[in-house]
């Protein structure tokens, strides 16, 4: 049988599935830094290496992206953060933690995001 995709002129199948795939995991990112910090707090590097750490490389994010979800995140009121001397000689670090309003947020999109997976288990169960 013969497919047919429907692609913006002059976009390929690659293409269009990376983008695709770029926006689906820009939307679990403000998920994934919710959840990191809800163990404990953390600094912005710490994040980043842990979204890769624990997806094995499938989420790699660039500090350019974190750092503005993160100030995003704070301006909302979903964490918070504080400066902290690590040791003499080296910059102090800014360390996050979830607030209040941050872990009904998180548990919220938790619940969204596991309805939809399923929602989609389900409907690929015969592929």
């Amino acid at each position: 049988m013969a497919r047919i995709y429907l692609l913006p002129i002059g976009t390929s199948l690659a293409e269009d599935v990376g983008r695709w795939a770029r926006e689906f995991r820009k939307g679990s990112t403000r998920l994934a830094i919710l959840q990191l910090v809800s163990e404990r707090e953390r600094y912005g590097y710490e994040i980043i290496t842990a979204i890769r750490d624990r997806t094995k490389g499938v989420l790699e994010l660039a500090e350019g992206n974190v750092y503005p979800l993160l100030h995003a995140l704070e301006a909302e009121g979903h964490i918070t953060s504080s400066w902290r001397e690590v040791e003499p000689g080296v910059p102090p670090r800014k360390y996050y933690r979830i607030t209040a309003a941050g872990r009904e947020h998180r548990a919220m999109l938790a619940k969204e995001w596991k309805e939809h997976v399923g929602a989609m288990a389900r409907i690929l169960e015969r592929d």
